[in-house]
Formats: structure tokens, sequence, C-alpha cells
């Protein structure tokens, strides 16, 4: 499967920054200049500059926008404009979503209705055309039928002046626009991520992640910021590539573990419970020897990498541990999962019972019945649950292609 990673977690995001990256990863660069030199045009007179640079001693692209235009222009006007532009289906309905984001996280901020919303800066020419020349680069990389992931979006601090006066760094509209998206704070007097920036990668990106995908990389590109910061290069980086045509998914979960050597094994028991209940993947505990030649157990975790700081507490509350390991950035590839009911007859009763079933590539791998299901019918026939639940897997199989 073709995949796209976009980094920003080194120096944010910008709109000239995310088109140069993907020009020097491969998109053509006089047909995306063209593109944004059509784009910028209703509003105002623009010039594109596409050159070679060096940053830290690599090789990247920069992209140079200039205009005269201030922007101060209302939304819809915009997007009428913008609608008449000759561009492929795809470019054109990447382009209005991204300016919808700022839209929608201008009105936010500034407590107007969209029709009675004036874009200033996120709606001058120079920044149309990023908007436009961005989604053109990214359509000709074919990112629109790739999977596309992006990492964790760097932000900057301090006061930057924008048309309403001084505003705190992050903007208001990039939080705005980044809600639900991992962001880290670098302390860098400086706006790394823009707002144009922040609609683009919300706009192309399907998912967030903290660590790169596992990815056979086939191109690579830098895309250069205007500016030169004092520690960090000034660049964002795509790499394009694929990922195995196995079928199995590539699931990003937190681990947690901690050992205990003070507690009973009914403690423990019911702190697996526990933890399952409050949403834990998993959850184990492996007798161990531990330092004095006290024998303790291991506990630990599987969980969704949102939960691991709650299942964190949860585990320290109910066993009294001092202390969490956390492994927060793992993988496990786990096959297509699925779960559904099915009707048995056992010992001339009927009965429903929950199967979970696992497929590759369509096909059934593999399937076992729910335990709770098998139990509760176990209790009412009085048959073993070694023997109930070989009927329901039997059933289950005649079927379930």
């Amino acid at each position: 499967m073709k995949v796209a990673f976009i980094d920003c977690s080194i120096a944010g995001v910008s709109g000239d920054m995310f088109t140069a990256a993907f020009i020097d990863a491969g998109a053509p660069a006089e047909k995306v200049k063209r593109a944004m030199i059509a784009a910028g045009k209703p509003f105002g007179d623009i010039k594109v500059s596409i050159k070679r640079v060096s940053v830290s001693g690599v090789g990247a692209t920069r992209v140079d926008v200039t205009t005269h235009d201030d922007g101060g222009r209302n939304y819809f006007d915009i997007v009428r404009k913008l609608k008449g532009l000759s561009l492929s289906k795809e470019v054109k309905a990447a382009s209005l979503e991204a300016l919808a984001e700022l839209a929608r996280a201008e009105a936010k901020v500034h407590r107007r209705k969209l029709d009675r919303l004036v874009l200033h800066e996120v709606g001058a020419a120079d920044a149309i055309a990023d908007i436009v020349g961005c989604c053109t680069a990214a359509h000709e990389l074919g990112l629109f039928d790739r999977e596309v992931l992006a990492s964790e979006v760097a932000v900057g601090q301090g006061l930057t002046t924008f048309a309403h006066g001084k505003l705190p760094l992050p903007a208001p509209a990039t939080l705005e626009i980044l809600k639900n998206v991992l962001i880290r704070g670098k302390s860098i007097d400086a706006e790394l991520t823009t707002p144009t920036g922040a609609a683009l990668i919300k706009t192309i990106a399907h998912k967030f992640t903290r660590a790169y995908p596992a990815m056979r990389v086939e191109a690579v590109g830098y895309g250069a910021g205007a500016r030169e910061l004092k520690d960090v290069p000034n660049v964002m980086r795509v790499c394009l590539g694929e990922v195995s045509e196995i079928s199995l998914e590539l699931q990003e979960i937190g681990l947690l573990e901690t050992n205990v050597d003070d507690i009973s094994g009914e403690v423990i028991g019911y702190t697996i419970e526990k933890l399952l209940a409050e949403g834990a993947l998993d959850a184990s505990a492996t007798p161990m020897l531990m330092k004095k030649g006290r024998p303790g157990f291991l506990i630990r975790v599987i969980a969704k990498p949102g939960d691991v700081e709650r299942l964190a507490r949860l585990l320290m509350l109910h066993t009294g541990t001092l202390g969490v390991r956390v492994m927060p950035i793992a993988h496990r590839y786990v096959l297509q999962r699925e779960s559904f009911p099915i009707d048995v007859k056992i010992g001339g009763r009927k009965f429903r019972a929950r199967v979970k079933v696992a497929r590759e590539r369509g096909k059934l791998f593999g399937l076992s019945a729910e335990y709770e299901d098998a139990r509760k019918i176990t209790e009412r026939t009085g048959l073993s649950l070694r023997e109930v639940i070989g009927r329901i897997e039997e059933a289950a199989r005649r079927r379930i292609k």
C-alpha cells in the first residue's frame, strides 16, 4: 500500500514549506508554480520563486511568494473565485477544504459568522497561492490516493503581529485548527506553525502519530522556511513509500509496566479486571523473583495511547505501586477482527453466543467463542465449558466463510 509520512515535528509547518517539501520529493516545480500564480492572480499580483537551498548542510527546496496584497476580503468571495479556477476536481476540493478549515477557526476565534467573516493575512493572495500550490503538488505526488500520516506538530512561543494586533503563539486560529491533533511546544520565540500550514496538514493527513510508520521509503523531500532558527533546522520533511502488502493492521499502542511484591493475588486479579473494564486492550501478571529473593509480579498493560496516563493512575490506585514504567509509543500487528452473534443448538435448546472472528485478506483466519457467553450456556446446560466452546465454534465454522 502506498503511504506518505509528513514530518512537522522539526520546525512546524507553513504553506510555503509544505509546497516546497512536496516539490523536493518530486512534484513538478513549474506546474505547481503556474497553479500558484493562477490562484493568486484574482486577488493580486504575486511572484513565485522556487529554488534549492541548504539548511544545516542538508539540501532542501524553498518557495517564496511575494505580493503587495494584504487580504481583508470576505470568505465567500474567496470561495467563489477559487471555484472559478481551472483546477482538477481533487485539487479544488482539497483547496476549498483547507480554506474552510481556516475560515471555521477564524470565525470561532473572532466570534463571527462565516458570512460576516473577513480574512486578513490568511485571505491574502500569497496565502491562497500557498494553499492551491500545496494541494496541486500533493495531487501530482498521488497523495490523494495514498494513506497519509503526519507527525506531532511543532509549535513555537512568544508573540506575533497580525492585523488585529499582537497575538500569542501559537496563534489562536492555529490552535483552533489543531484541536485533537498531537502538538509539541518548542522553546523557540517564533511562529513555527502558521494557520495556513495547520489547515493544510489537517486537510491532507488522515492520521497523526508520534513515530514514523513501518514503511519502505522511496522518496524524501525537504521544505525550507524563510527564516533561520537558532537551535533547529527550519525545515519540514515528507517521506513517500510503501508499507507491507500483508493484510495485518499496524496499531499504535502504549505499554505500561510495574513490579509489585506486597499485594495478594486477589488484588492483582481485581486490578486486571478493572483495567480491562476501563479500556485496557490487554493486561497480564507474570510471576517473578525480585530483590532480596522476594516473590513478586510483573504487571503489564497494553493501552491506546490516549488512555496511557489514565490507566497508569488506575494501576497505582489499586496496587499501591509508586511508579509505572511507560513506553508511550509501541506498535503491534493485528489481524482484521470482528465480533458477531450466532444461534447454536445445545442440549435441544437454542442459545445465542458471540464469536470473535479473525480474517486475513478477507479470508477466515481463526475464530473463538466469547468466554462470557460460553460460561452462561455452561451454567444453564450443565455441560463442560470446553464442550460448550467446541459446539459454538463448530457451529460458527459451518456458517462463517
